[in-house]
């Protein structure tokens, strides 16, 4: 019903679009669904503690909106529900001189018919796009008419934050933007890593007021792997598996747990879990409270926060493993589908990844076992690959995204 009022109202708009006076400091925020989380959340964060600007975020979320209102102030966060709610959201739209994304379908339903210079459109982005991650942007898109509408929604955008020069050429290939649009500030979630790196007992108090019932442990294991787009594309129809291997045993796996003293997170993708606690459907074989907990978005929206005290990551082809870079830290690879994978995979994936790839769980407790009596093996070649994927270490990215609002 809105978006067919924009329509109906759009010349309109885009006549006051033109003309209304623009507040220099207003800045509205959005993300997937509303939800308040990722790059957007720790920028919004940091505008607030420094007391600069009026930030407001957008969401449709009633849980988001009264959280928010209860831990900062109405003033910075706006209800797009009912006919005042959505009066006020265009109002503020229209005045704001900067926007702040991180997909290009996030406020795409006002910014189709409102683009001008005057007014910054800067996408922070969710995950780090480089060599050895799976593919995204106008690749992955199955026909032409729906390559020719992601093109026109990626070059709306006014800046991209990158993390470093791999990644700037990296999206710009991927999105057919010109590279003057990507801007190396490094992004405000690995910031929150990079200034917890000596915290680990602290994030330690942190995983085990989040798991139930808590329990005594010395080592964190998270696995996250990527989505497989269930059901988006025919050869996409099953979603991501965890300990894909034939000879897999849990009891062995939960031996091994207790005899290193360690816990284990299993955590799905949000585009696979919808931030829900109940589906446990991909782990539930798995998960028995006493050393393997499902620890879905829910539970944590932000696994970043918890990185710097996770001892061992198990991965794929996603994103996190580059963030996890910054702990310099052992990673396992499950490329289970690696052939198959429909999306597919920037550059080559062997060289790219600074970890064991593992094909049977013998192999994946051999594995596991060396990297958590040895953490500094690979070592070097995972610093060598975070270097080149990460070019701010300063933790300071949310200070030159500023910059990019203010110049």
């Amino acid at each position: 019903m809105f978006n067919a009022v924009l329509f109906i109202l759009s010349p309109l708009i885009f006549l006051i679009n033109k003309i209304i006076p623009l507040s220099k400091r207003k800045v509205l925020f959005y993300n997937k669904r509303g939800f308040f989380h990722g790059n957007p959340k720790y920028f919004f964060k940091y505008l607030i503690e420094i007391e600069w600007g009026h930030p407001i975020w957008i969401t449709k979320s009633e849980d988001v909106y009264n959280n928010l209102c209860r831990g900062y102030s109405p003033q910075y966060v706006i209800l797009r529900k009912g006919l005042i709610g959505n009066i006020k959201y265009v109002y503020h739209y229209l005045t704001s001189s900067a926007i702040i994304i991180a997909g290009t379908s996030d406020c795409w339903h006002i910014l189709r018919y409102t683009k001008t210079k005057r007014r910054k459109i800067i996408n922070i982005g969710h995950g780090v796009l480089v060599p050895g991650t799976k593919k995204t942007g106008i690749e992955i898109r199955s026909s032409s008419k729906s390559i020719k509408r992601e093109i026109k929604r990626r070059r709306a955008v006014t800046y991209y934050t990158m993390c470093s020069e791999i990644e700037k050429y990296t999206r710009s290939a991927a999105y057919y933007v010109n590279l003057n649009n990507f801007v190396v500030t490094g992004v405000p979630r690995s910031d929150i890593v990079i200034n917890n790196l000596n915290n680990k007992q602290n994030l330690y108090q942190l995983i085990n007021s989040l798991i139930h019932p808590k329990v005594n442990f010395e080592k964190v294991i998270l696995y996250a792997p990527t989505h497989r787009d269930a059901g988006r594309w025919k050869d996409s129809i099953s979603p991501s598996s965890f300990f894909p291997f034939n000879d897999f045993h849990v009891d062995q796996l939960k031996q091994f747990l207790a005899d290193n003293r360690a816990i284990l997170l299993l955590r799905t993708h949000d585009n696979e879990n919808k931030f829900g606690a109940s589906d446990q459907t991909q782990v539930e074989s798995i998960v028995d409270h006493d050393r393997v907990f499902y620890f879905s978005h829910s539970v944590l929206a932000d696994a970043n926060e918890i990185l710097p005290a996770v001892d061992l990551l198990i991965a794929d082809y996603s994103t996190i493993a580059v963030d996890f870079l910054l702990c310099n830290k052992p990673i396992i690879y499950v490329p289970y589908d690696l052939k198959d994978y429909h999306r597919g995979i920037v550059l080559d994936y062997n060289s790219w990844t600074p970890g064991e790839k593992v094909h049977d769980f013998k192999q994946f407790l051999k594995t596991a076992q060396e990297y958590l009596i040895n953490p500094g093996k690979d070592s070097e070649e995972r610093e060598r690959i975070k270097r080149m994927f990460h070019q701010h270490l300063d933790g300071k990215s949310s200070e030159r995204i500023l910059e990019l609002i203010q110049n």
